[in-house]
This record gives C-alpha cells, structure tokens and sequence, in this order.
C-alpha cells in the first residue's frame, strides 16, 4: 500500500515538473518571435515613440528577458518628461542576474541620463564613475561627467576629467585644460584671495598663452589691490599675445593708464594691436577718442571713417563721427550720417549667446549663468 502512494506521488510531482517546463517551453517559444521587437524598433527610428513604447511593452509581457526592450522603454519615458519612472525601469534591471557586461554598461548609461535629466548630480556622478572603473576608456561616460561636474561647478575634478578625456582622444596639448584652471581660481577670486587666485590663473596662462580670461581676472586682481603698474602690465602683455582679444581690456587698460598719468601710451597699445589685426574695430575707435580728446579731430575722423568702411554693419564708429563733427560743427556730415543710420539696423558690437541654450549677453562669459555650459559664448 505504501508503495502504491509513494508512486502516485512520484507520478503527480512528474505531471507538475512537467506542466512548468511545458509552460516555459512554450513562453521560450512564443518570445522566440521577434515581430513585435523589429516593430517597435521601427517605429522608434520613424520617431514614433508612442507606438515604440507600446510595442515594447508588449516584447516585455512575452519575454521578461529582453533588457533591451526595458532599457528603451526607460528612455522614451525620461524624453517625455518622466526621468523618476525611468529610473524606476533602469534601477530594477540592475538587480537581475546573469547581466552581461555590454547590458550592464547600457543599464548604467541610461541611468546616468535619467539622474542627470532629474538633476541629481551625485548619482549621476556614481554611475558614470562606475562606468569608467573597468580600463577608464569610456569617452562617452568622461564627456558626460564632465558636464555633471561643470553643472555642480566643481572645477578640480572637472579639471581632472578632461584632462582623461583629452588622452582618450589622443590630444597633447594641454590648452584644452586651461579654462578649468581658470574657473577653479574664480571662487578664490570672488572669495577676495586675489593673490591665491592669481597663481591658479597664472597657471592657466602657462597652459595656455591665448587663454582670454586668465589674463583679465589677473589685471583685475592687481587692480582689487590698488597694484595699477602690475594690472596694466598684464593687460598690455594680453594685447600683444592675442591682439584679437584686445576688446576685453581696452578699456581696463584705457583707465589705468590715465591713472598713472600715461594716458598718451594708450596710442602705442592700439597702433600695436593694428598692426597686428588690422581691421580691430575697438583699437581703431580707442585710438579714434584719444585723439579726439587732444582736440585732433581730423585724425579722430580720419580712423573713424576707416572704421565705418571695414565694419559697415556696425553702428557704433557712425555715432562716435557724429559726435566729431558736432564738435567740428559739419551739420551736412552730421545730417549725411544720420540718413546712414536710419537705412542701418542696431546692430552693436560683441553680442553674445550661449551655444548650448542660447542665453544671452553682451559680455562673453565663460560659464553659462543658464546651463553651465563652459566657455560656449559665441558672437
């Protein structure tokens, strides 16, 4: 008798082995059909995510395995405005076993997007750091960490990390470098420790010679500590080294000068940067209103008439000859002017815009006050 119940249910525990594998036969099977997949990856390169996303729930409720299905999933609800279900999506198919190692890395990048797009800095930090724990040759992972530590402004690892990115991608120079540099002496300027700050941005120029800002915030910071031989050393050095940029500081340089009684110098600093860069429009109008104020007023005429000629879009050198030939009293060139002016849209000089977001300024900066994009300002 015992042995007749132990067969029973020996028989009964075979029909349920197999009834489970029958139905994994069978799940295995049915996800075996890939119509539903192609479909939904159609639909996702015609831009219709909406029926992707269908599409892929429906691979997902017949293949629970499909990780890529799950990843796209997450990332078409962080595009429509839902990062925190996306990340939901992402997180869970980190707990799954048997990940390989290209899924791992999909499910960390996608990830890093949602924490990004949720401005959680720190988490997104985490996953693209373990991204790039393996052999560190992640470059999309070191772009993307880049711009996280440039959002939390933390400069000595974004310094770091372009530092990577530059050896990732074969570049032996170091003046992609020197803008972190400079940012990192920013808050020690801000901070008031200008001589602190003046060393880190000092380095910047040592990295890079044609690094624009280094070289006013210096000047500026001689200037904090009432050091005006120093802040006008610096500026006219920025001049000679990179004539183009001369505009940032023609007018620092124009001031100190007068107060240290040289004001006559400021000639020789814009007939240099001429020389150079002939058709630099601030040189020509800096050199148009020194000889303007000595009363020269032919010559003043004479550089702003040039100026008009090389940048006939800009307003600006018109109003500066209006103003000499009041002085002159010539009300025909005066009246011949302004007929130029109304057929002239407002167009000034040095407008700038973020290229990223599109903010914009009429003082380049070199950190987006918008998106923290980092020097993105373009006229």
């Amino acid at each position: 008798m015992d042995t007749i119940i132990i067969i029973f249910l020996l028989a009964v525990i075979a029909l349920i082995l197999l009834y489970v594998l029958y139905g994994r036969y069978r799940k295995e099977k049915k996800s075996k059909d890939p119509a539903s997949y192609i479909d939904g990856l159609r639909a996702l390169l015609d831009g219709r995510e909406e029926q992707a996303f269908s599409k892929f729930r429906d691979v997902i409720s017949e293949d629970s395995d499909n990780i890529d299905a799950y990843i796209r999933i997450g990332n078409i609800l962080r595009k429509y405005g839902k990062p925190d279900k996306a990340i939901e999506v992402h997180r869970d198919l980190t707990l799954r076993h048997g990940l390989t190692a290209v899924e791992k890395s999909r499910i960390l990048r996608a990830m890093a997007e949602d924490f990004i797009e949720m401005d959680d800095t720190e988490s997104a930090a985490a996953a693209l750091k373990e991204l790039m724990s393996g052999d560190g040759s992640d470059r999309w992972a070191a772009g993307k960490l880049l711009e996280v530590y440039s959002r939390k402004e933390d400069w000595s690892a974004a310094y770091d990390t372009r530092e990577t990115i530059l050896r990732l991608d074969g570049v032996k120079s170091k003046a992609g470098l020197a803008i972190y540099k400079f940012l990192q002496g920013v808050k020690l300027f801000e901070d008031r420790e200008y001589h602190k700050a003046r060393l880190i941005f000092k380095e910047a120029v040592n990295l890079d010679t044609a690094c624009t800002p280094a070289y006013i915030y210096i000047g500026d910071s001689y200037l904090a500590e009432n050091r005006l031989e120093d802040a006008a050393n610096i500026w006219r050095k920025m001049t000679k080294t990179i004539p183009n940029e001369s505009f940032h500081v023609l007018g620092r340089l124009k001031k100190v000068l007068f107060d240290l009684g040289r004001f006559g110098e400021i000639e020789t600093v814009c007939n240099d940067i001429l020389a150079s860069s002939p058709n630099n429009i601030d040189a020509r109008m800096t050199l148009a209103d020194y000889h303007f104020k000595k009363g020269e007023m032919d010559i003043a005429a004479e550089h702003l008439n040039t100026a008009i000629d090389e940048n006939p879009d800009s307003h600006l050198p018109v109003l500066e000859l209006v103003k000499v030939y009041l002085a002159t009293g010539e009300k025909k060139k005066i009246s011949n002017l302004i007929n130029r002016l109304e057929g002239q849209s407002d167009v000034g000089r040095h407008q700038y815009h973020c290229s990223q977001c599109g903010f914009k300024s009429r003082e380049k900066k070199w950190l987006c006050p918008s998106c923290k994009a980092v020097d993105s300002f373009v006229v």
